[in-house]
């Protein structure tokens, strides 16, 4: 007897395995694309116990800084505008999207947050891509 694969979508004609792991592929780039998001995953692969968010967002404050010395954004008062604007979107943008892929936890309370297992295994998959 012929056994045919289930197909999830008879269109594409994947089977589900193919189509899950084609999402957290996809999933999986869009985390690491962004710069922030590496450098939240870095910072907190340094770090052990969890991270404040203050000390994070000013950690990622001055890897932009080091990365763009020389503009006037990176000076003074400015860096303290930059430093509040960087801990707006790491607690509204990247850490909620870091934490739906359970990458990080993200204690809201305390605010802190912390490196997952699977954070861990995108920071080996990025440096395996870097070094191809």
């Amino acid at each position: 007897m012929l056994m045919l694969p289930v197909i999830s979508d008879p269109e594409s004609l994947t089977t589900p395995s193919s189509t899950d792991s084609a999402a957290q592929t996809d999933t999986a780039f869009d985390l690491l694309t962004d710069q922030r998001r590496r450098a939240v995953l870095r910072y907190l692969n340094d770090n052990e116990d969890p991270v404040s968010l203050s000390d994070l967002a000013d950690h990622v404050a001055l890897e932009e800084r080091d990365r763009t010395s020389g503009t006037i954004a990176a000076t003074g008062d400015a860096l303290l505008g930059t430093r509040r604007r960087i801990e707006l979107s790491l607690r509204h943008v990247h850490l909620p999207k870091l934490a739906a892929a359970d990458a990080v936890t993200f204690d809201t309370d305390a605010n802190t947050v912390s490196l997952c297992e699977t954070g861990t295994a995108l920071l080996a998959q990025f440096d395996h891509l870097r070094r191809d």
